[in-house]
């Protein structure tokens, strides 16, 4: 069975990776001819991954460069969908015209989004935010419309769909277990490391919880790393910027003695998959987190992530943790276990393999 995948951006791109990309192994070995097309070029997928807190003209032309060579990969992937079984569209744009192009493909195409594509991005109100925010709600109802199956990457998110009429299947974002050595390698930092990562656009979070870091760093010699950050977004707050890479990822987070996940309550960030805690948590780290019904229903609420809704909370929970060595330990067993049996490849990669086999009854 030959399977195309349409990806926005290119694999430098989270959501490439952790969506498409460490998926094809278990789906060549399962028997399936995979085709990964990108519909971005690097330079937008580098542009929309540092977009944040860039000037707005420079962000307005980025998402006029992005949409147009959106437009020109789908006019020239229509001409390949007879050659295929089944396409699946990761995260892609649809713009009106592709709908008549689409209809009589319908029973082939699978979709999958992992973000509140029905909402806009949280703290945007310029007219280019809402403009891009229209885009996508209205690309995400077309998908419904044009494609069999919608998979999704949360109970939140299946819930839109469910509500458009579509069908949606729920496979969580997930991590590659077999990437994250247990028990991780002995600790060789001097200090005991509070760690993130990220992209420079989702840093911003970290402004949150700016007070309770600081005033944890007086308290203690421990150091705060940032991984894939670009610069620190944090004002008077000592930290050690690591600069992110493949090839040095899963290291990285190895190293962190406690993972944070800092972000606001809201409709967009209710639609992501927790995917720092999920890296954390294989890697056999406890995670401190901001609660969100999103987070809660990911990571659990007796596994390995303390949950925080304020700065007193924050605060309380860092220092828990740096002073009880056998917590981390414990919170950190918690996680793995959790990530193993729920959120890894390993467990996940068999949903796609039944998805797609189920399509290819379906539309035969």
């Amino acid at each position: 069975m030959r399977v195309l995948f349409l990806v926005q951006h290119t694999g430098s791109s989270p959501g490439t990776r952790y969506r498409v990309l460490q998926y094809l192994p278990a789906l060549e070995s399962a028997g399936f001819l995979c085709t990964v097309r990108v519909a971005q070029s690097q330079v937008s997928t580098a542009a929309a991954l540092g977009s944040l807190g860039r000037a707005r003209h420079v962000r307005t032309l980025q998402l006029a460069r992005s949409w147009s060579e959106t437009h020109a990969s789908l006019a020239r992937l229509i001409s390949l969908l007879p050659r295929f079984d089944r396409c699946v569209f990761y995260r892609i744009p649809l713009p009106a015209w592709t709908t008549t192009w689409l209809g009589p493909y319908r029973d082939r195409l699978v979709y999958d989004f992992d973000d509140a594509l029905d909402v806009q991005e949280a703290g945007e109100t310029h007219l280019m935010a809402k403009l891009r925010g229209r885009l996508w709600r209205d690309s995400l109802a077309r998908a419904i419309a044009c494609c069999r199956v919608i998979v999704t990457s949360n109970h939140r998110n299946a819930a839109v769909v469910q509500a458009a009429g579509g069908e949606a299947v729920l496979i969580p974002t997930s991590v590659d277990i077999d990437r994250y050595p247990f028990p991780a390698p002995p600790r060789t930092a001097a200090r005991l490391v509070l760690g993130w990562i990220g992209t420079p656009s989702t840093a911003a979070y970290l402004t949150l919880i700016e007070e309770p870091l600081r005033r944890i760093l007086c308290r203690y010699d421990v150091e705060l790393r940032l991984v894939g950050a670009g610069r620190s977004p944090l004002r008077g707050v000592p930290v050690t910027i690591h600069p992110w890479c493949l090839e040095t990822e899963v290291n990285d987070v190895s190293a962190f003695d406690i993972g944070l996940m800092p972000m606001p309550d809201t409709a967009w960030t209710r639609g992501k998959a927790a995917l720092k805690a999920l890296q954390y948590g294989a890697s056999g780290a406890p995670t401190i987190a901001s609660w969100t019904e999103t987070n809660e229903q990911i990571l659990g609420s007796d596994t390995g992530t303390l949950f925080c809704r304020s700065d007193a909370e924050w605060e309380r929970a860092l220092a828990q943790l740096i002073e009880d060595r056998t917590l981390r330990e414990q919170l950190g067993r918690r996680a793995r276990d959790r990530v193993a049996s729920l959120y890894s490849v390993q467990a996940n990669a068999p949903k796609w393999i039944a998805l797609l086999r189920k399509a290819e009854k379906v539309g035969s």
